[in-house]
């Protein structure tokens, strides 16, 4: 399994290392490292080698979420596609989804945003007590997409969804682990290890049975999609932020490490 300078792959027995390898920003989600990751899972998923793959950033933090200096220079339609359906957000999302083995992120340190989607989108989530999760497009000016809603409603519930995108906090340690963002919580210095132990064990067990698991737990839970006027309302909403100036008021914000500045207003032009 071949890596690159963004995404590194590392085989272990049983099970597959992969490493979002984008340190020095955060390692931020940029359309190519979403392909590469894509890309690695599916390699993997045909190989038919691996019976869990663990996926985690480098530098002690999971991922910043989108890359927002990537996203400043798009158009709002630009943006809307490199996280809307078909894009390459929802695709490498769609490969943990589909991967026939279960997927555990390691979320060290943050998860925001795309990010946290990424490690919602995974069967199981192990952190530390130092670990942070939390969706902050309310500080952005961002409409999330109803594909990215609909998954934080069926694994988290509605009221923890709300709670998440309403306030655009982030969470920590233990409460992490009670809104269930989190299935396991470690010791600062306990994560990389245990997240090695849980891997040999899953791999340990019987592989139809896990791969017939994983594949029929997906068809008892998978996706609701919106159709007719809720849907076309709900495009509306998020290609109308993405074209808005909260959305350009939000990232200069975050790249100015600043509280943003909404104009008042229904929706804030």
């Amino acid at each position: 399994m071949a890596s690159n300078d963004e995404l590194k792959v590392q085989s272990r027995d049983g099970f597959a290392v992969i490493t979002l390898n984008r340190p020095g920003k955060g390692n931020a989600l940029t359309a190519t490292l979403l392909e590469s990751l894509t890309g690695s899972l599916g390699e993997l998923a045909a190989e038919g080698v691996v019976r869990c793959v663990v996926l985690g950033g480098a530098g002690g933090r999971f991922s910043v979420g989108m890359d927002l200096s990537e996203m400043a220079s798009l158009t709002g339609e630009e943006s809307q596609a490199l996280i809307g359906p078909g894009g390459p957000l929802r695709r490498a999302i769609g490969a943990v989804e589909s991967f026939p083995y279960p997927v555990v992120a390691m979320v060290e340190g943050h998860a925001a945003g795309a990010a946290c989607e990424l490690a919602v989108a995974c069967d199981l989530r192990a952190g530390s007590e130092s670990s942070k999760m939390g969706m902050p497009p309310a500080r952005l000016g961002i409409v999330y997409p109803p594909e990215g809603l609909e998954r934080f409603v069926r694994v988290l519930g509605l009221s923890t969804a709300r709670k998440l995108f309403y306030t655009a906090r982030y969470y920590a340690g233990p409460e992490l682990l009670t809104m269930g963002m989190l299935d396991f919580l470690c010791p600062d210095e306990g994560l990389e290890a245990f997240i090695e132990e849980l891997a040999d064990h899953l791999t340990s067990n019987s592989p139809v049975s896990m791969r017939g698991h994983k594949r029929i737990l997906g068809m008892l839970v998978g996706p609701k999609r919106l159709e007719g006027e809720d849907a076309v309302e709900a495009s509306r909403l998020v290609s109308g932020a993405m074209g808005s100036s909260d959305v350009v008021e939000g990232i200069v914000a975050f790249s100015e490490k600043r509280d943003p500045r909404f104009a008042p207003g229904a929706d804030g032009s």
